[in-house]
């Protein structure tokens, strides 16, 4: 609760943030006439609503303004304020802990994972939540994104904690015969993952290039268009892992620094790279998007012995791809995430792995007015 705490105040203050940049000047305000009593009290409560009203549509205009600007040669600007969208996402990931003071390695993975989920969308705000539709997993995954055609904000959260398999050990010697070893069992119920993170992107061409109709469906592309993309990333991921679940051979021959209970670590990281938008037929998209980065480590390993505390900077990557038709009433597509990390330390690495493939279809509602009387 404490963590999910933090997070949620993390992503309060960021989002803080972003509403201060669009809060109106001071001589915008003062032309708001608010009708306030001899003591300061609004003389109507009917005005409290009025004004939040205005307040709404007065961010609106800021956002279309100066985060959400496009040139409608290159792009259909979003015609619907509402977006519904089913999705079906199959998940795959991978943990490989390795010795650097020995050739041992172990490789873990939970059998992929199929997914249901629902998303809302309101303007520029998505909210999906979706849950296993196979009962290996009974924890259930959020995201919260937030897209103009130049910044884009994404909050995620997911827990793994069953179904996890061996699938590869290497390394691992038979003391009395010299043999590498293979075990007998693959599945592994000692091990379980949690990862929250939040991405903040910046587009460079965010007039003629758009991230949204590649990745929220909100717009068209009607040019082929590419454009340089900035970001800022923290994630926080926490590793359980009791030793003791595995084979006796095999917890008696592992080298000492894989030999922990958990493992916790924050990755503050920039990335830049690219992405491009391919319009190969009318209404139909194809892009794909790879952003190399560079993290800076804080991570804590716990053992039965002891504690340790490591700070360390490591590579990532994140590639994206997707496929879409979109006649901006209706859409359908597919689309695939890949994300590496990496940690390095003098005892220990881990390459963590995790990809997603989405095929999701959707509808935009309620047309907005301004576009209706084009």
């Amino acid at each position: 609760m404490a963590y999910s705490a933090k997070i949620i105040q993390k992503t309060f203050k960021l989002t803080a943030l972003l509403v201060l940049m669009l809060l109106p000047s001071a001589e915008s305000l003062s032309q708001i006439k608010i009708p306030y009593d001899s003591l300061g009290v609004l003389k109507y409560p009917g005005y409290i609503i009025d004004y939040t009203q205005k307040g709404i549509k007065y961010t609106n205009e800021i956002i279309d303004k100066h985060l959400d600007e496009k040139d409608t040669r290159y792009i259909t600007p979003d015609l619907y304020n509402w977006t519904f969208m089913l999705q079906y996402s199959n998940c795959y990931e991978y943990y490989k802990f390795s010795s650097r003071n020995s050739s041992q390695s172990i490789t873990l993975s939970p059998d992929n994972r199929n997914k249901l989920g629902v998303y809302v969308g309101w303007k520029w705000i998505f909210l999906g939540w979706s849950f296993d539709v196979d009962h290996h997993n009974t924890k259930n995954d959020w995201n919260f994104s937030f897209y103009t055609s130049k910044v884009g904000i994404d909050v995620y959260h997911r827990k793994t904690g069953e179904n996890f398999k061996l699938r590869k050990l290497s390394g691992f010697k038979n003391p009395q015969t010299g043999d590498e070893i293979i075990p007998r069992q693959t599945l592994f119920d000692g091990m379980s993952v949690e990862q929250t993170g939040i991405n903040l992107y910046y587009i460079f061409n965010n007039k003629n290039f758009s991230y949204p109709a590649a990745y929220s469906q909100s717009t068209n592309q009607r040019i082929s268009c590419g454009s340089f993309i900035m970001g800022l990333s923290y994630s926080r991921q926490s590793f359980h892992m009791d030793a003791t679940k595995f084979e006796p051979i095999i917890r008696e021959t592992m080298s000492p620094s894989m030999n922990f209970n958990q493992i916790k670590y924050h990755d503050y990281s920039i990335n830049a790279g690219y992405s491009y938008n391919w319009v190969f037929a009318k209404n139909c998209l194809a892009n794909i998007s790879l952003t190399p980065a560079i993290g800076y480590k804080r991570s804590r390993i716990r053992s039965d012995e002891r504690q340790s505390i490591f700070k360390n900077i490591n590579a990532d990557l994140v590639s994206r791809v997707a496929l879409v038709y979109n006649n901006t009433r209706y859409f359908v597509g597919l689309s695939a995430v890949m994300h590496t990390y990496t940690y390095r330390r003098e005892a220990l690495s881990i390459i963590n792995g995790f990809g997603v493939l989405n095929l999701y279809s959707g509808i935009n509602l309620f047309r907005k007015k301004e576009r209706e009387s084009k």
